[in-house]
């Protein structure tokens, strides 16, 4: 690999190229606004560790996810038995089992056949007296399970993410936690994102039968002593909260007809009184089934529930399709995070908090000049090292090494990565690795002007023999690195993204950069004799 034009040219792009990717992070906020267009713009972010902020570790809930499979076979056997008017006398769920009981051995055939025409696959069927069993198998359990907590990640990552703060890190951890890091964020902060990652944000739209100012007094016109007794009339018993003293209760439809499912949109508005709203958008399907809804109702009232309580019960006057709002009585800021957790979608499952705290700045300080200094110190005695033993050579070494860190520097800024104390021990440890491959070579060179061979025959041996030992050592540390990448979390993913990115541009400045810039000096006899 002689100097020629091309290499050059490529050496000095992917130079200029690091160059540019690394100016978000030295401009920052100051960063104009079309460079976004052009270029990455996100820049090299500081993690947890260096910056401060907020540590949240929320365990969920998959099991409901199981529950809620049982739940929906039960609705499906429902629904499809109505039209052979077969009646289900009583269900029963227990773990992964939900039995469901019949009047007859004839619907329990008539049950038998439609549940291993639809669910034989994900259960195990079987008939016991006039019970029918469904056993959700193994497989089916687990690939549940795994889909809620996925569900519940991309939730609360659009929700974080659309707060606005820097560079939320939002992983898996393990098979029931996720992991969430706010680098930045204050002590204020971390309350708002405990209440918003909470929100499980279910929307439901009902109509309203009957309101009153206590439980028993909305019981009582309908005749019944408590809440189950009024769900076999096919309706339920939902507290309000609209700031009306007099409707504390209302008596609405069982079923929701339409649900926040069918958003396309959402986003704070004030109301005729000024007062903070949240407007909402339907999206297709919805907006039609919400417009028979309220076409069907006209002159009623449509009760608006947000995770089980009535925040507003407008009356209809015309059919609407696209749109409406819902009023309460919101601050500001809370009209703002509605708007927000609609947008994002209502959680699967439950979520807990488990593990909370705040991080603070004064230990991200200590740690990024401690950082400093030891890759200052360690950079400063390895190229004194460098020129000391392999002279010429160890200027050539030296400059494909500070190559190596901008080209780092500058990849690492175009992927976003967020840089914490593991990562910097990556980036020292490919200093290391840099270091290492440019010694391999050059005593091969060595080896090579022993027995007699000229200066450039001496270069393109060293280089060529040296080259697969070289990709060897670097390819099974990149391998090492992928997989703690891929299993990893937090810190250790951060630290195997740094290393990854680094092995990459380390082959490429020892095999290609110093290389050509070796034969560019002999090759041009620049200098008579190998200095090395």
């Amino acid at each position: 690999m002689r100097a020629s034009k091309g290499w050059i040219l490529t050496i000095l792009i992917v130079t200029v190229l690091s160059l540019i990717l690394l100016t978000p992070t030295f401009l920052g906020d100051s960063t104009p606004s079309w460079w976004g267009k052009l270029f990455p713009d996100r820049g090299i972010r500081l993690g947890l560790d260096l910056k401060g902020g907020i540590f949240l570790l929320i365990g969920v809930d998959s099991e409901k996810g199981v529950e809620q499979e049982l739940v929906s076979i039960k609705d499906f056997m429902n629904e499809e038995l109505k039209d052979d008017k077969v009646l289900i006398k009583g269900s029963e769920r227990t773990d992964d089992r939900l039995t469901l009981q019949f009047f007859s051995k004839a619907d329990l055939d008539k049950a038998n056949g439609i549940a291993v025409a639809n669910f034989s696959e994900i259960s195990d069927i079987e008939e016991n007296n006039l019970s029918l069993n469904f056993d959700l198998k193994d497989s089916y359990v687990a690939e549940v399970e795994s889909r809620a907590i996925d569900q519940v990640k991309q939730v609360i990552e659009n929700r974080v993410q659309e707060l606005g703060l820097v560079e939320p890190s939002i992983q898996k951890a393990g098979d029931d936690r996720i992991l969430i890091q706010v680098p930045g964020a204050s002590e204020r902060d971390r309350q708002r994102i405990i209440d918003i990652i909470r929100r499980s944000a279910v929307l439901e739209f009902k109509i309203v039968n009957d309101t009153g100012a206590t439980e028993e007094t909305a019981l009582a016109r309908f005749d019944v002593a408590n809440p189950e007794e009024l769900r076999e009339q096919g309706l339920m018993l939902v507290p309000g909260n609209t700031g009306a003293e007099n409707e504390k209760f209302f008596v609405t439809t069982l079923d929701a007809p339409v649900t926040g499912e069918s958003l396309s949109g959402a986003r704070l508005i004030f109301d005729e009184f000024g007062r903070p709203a949240v407007s909402f958008t339907f999206k297709g399907e919805g907006a039609s089934k919400f417009g028979v809804l309220t076409e069907e109702n006209i002159g009623q009232r449509l009760a608006i529930v947000l995770d089980g309580i009535i925040k507003s019960a407008p009356t209809i006057q015309e059919r609407i399709t696209s749109q409406g709002r819902i009023t309460g009585t919101f601050t500001t800021e809370e009209a703002r995070d509605l708007a927000l957790v609609l947008r994002s979608g209502a959680l699967p499952v439950p979520v807990e908090v488990e593990q909370e705290r705040t991080v603070g700045p004064s230990l991200g300080k200590e740690s990024i000049d401690k950082g400093k200094l030891s890759m200052a110190i360690g950079g400063i005695l390895v190229i004194i090292f460098m020129i000391f033993f392999y002279r010429l050579q160890g200027v050539v070494a030296n400059i494909a090494l500070l190559l190596n860190m901008l080209f780092i520097m500058g990849f690492l800024s175009a992927f976003g990565v967020t840089l914490t104390l593991p990562g910097i021990a990556g980036l020292v440890l490919t200093l290391g690795m840099a270091v290492d491959g440019n010694i391999i070579i050059f005593e091969r060179i060595k080896e090579e002007l022993r027995i007699g061979k000229s200066t450039l025959a001496a270069i393109d041996a060293g280089y060529g023999r040296s080259l697969w030992t070289v990709l060897d050592a670097n390819l099974t540390t990149l391998i090492t690195a992928l997989i703690l990448f891929w299993f990893g979390t937090g810190p250790i993913k951060g630290f195997a993204a740094t290393l990854s990115i680094g092995i990459i541009s380390t082959v490429f400045s020892n095999v290609v950069v110093a290389r050509v810039i070796t034969s560019f000096i002999y090759e041009n006899k620049k200098v008579p004799t190998l200095s090395i």
